[in-house]
């Protein structure tokens, strides 16, 4: 199959938004959020109720709100479980329909510090195949153990793996949340 890189893009761009100020990237990286604001204001209320708890063990496992804020201007936030066992879990603000889940893995590289890899299927909205995403972090978690920051690359492949369609670099910022932390 031979794809014309400058039409996917354009397509790309014109179906998704490519761009934009207010994306998505579990799936093909940007498509539009439609809760910005709220998702927004989510994030800031679970950063100050982090800078609230009580020191936790500086370890990546539990369960954290995480934005990333692309140099492009895209943004998404998601709830990220990370598992005792290497795995690791996002579901994102954006539609199920294009798949706001992925799955990865994690590996410790340094102290406080983590790798991540997880890759996802990306759909359009009628459910058909349109990509692969895999998201690559890198983070460091604080020392009272309650938020970390790092950076994250999203890189679109076509469905065959065989041809990046679009990358985009980016801060990744977390907190975590724990049985106390409200509104969560």
């Amino acid at each position: 199959m031979r794809i014309e890189l400058p039409h996917t893009l354009l397509t790309l761009a014109l179906i998704y938004g490519i761009g934009s100020s207010s994306a998505s990237a579990c799936h093909l990286g940007m498509k539009m959020a439609h809760t910005q604001s709220t998702a927004t204001a989510a994030v800031t209320q679970a950063v100050s109720e982090a800078e609230n708890l009580a020191p936790h063990e500086a370890t990546a496992v539990g369960l954290w709100q995480s934005t990333f804020a692309g140099t492009d201007g895209s943004t998404f936030v998601g709830f990220e479980t990370i598992y005792a066992d290497g795995n690791e879990l996002l579901i994102d603000n954006s539609a199920p329909a294009t798949d706001n889940v992925c799955s990865g893995v994690w590996e410790q590289i340094g102290p406080r510090t983590y790798k991540i890899n997880h890759p996802s299927w990306d759909f359009d909205l009628s459910g058909n195949l349109i990509g692969v995403v895999v998201l690559i972090e890198t983070i460091t978690i604080d020392e009272r153990g309650n938020k970390f920051k790092g950076t994250e690359t999203v890189t679109v492949y076509d469905p065959t793996v065989s041809t990046i369609i679009y990358q985009v670099s980016g801060t990744l910022t977390g907190a975590r949340i724990t049985a106390r932390s409200k509104p969560l």
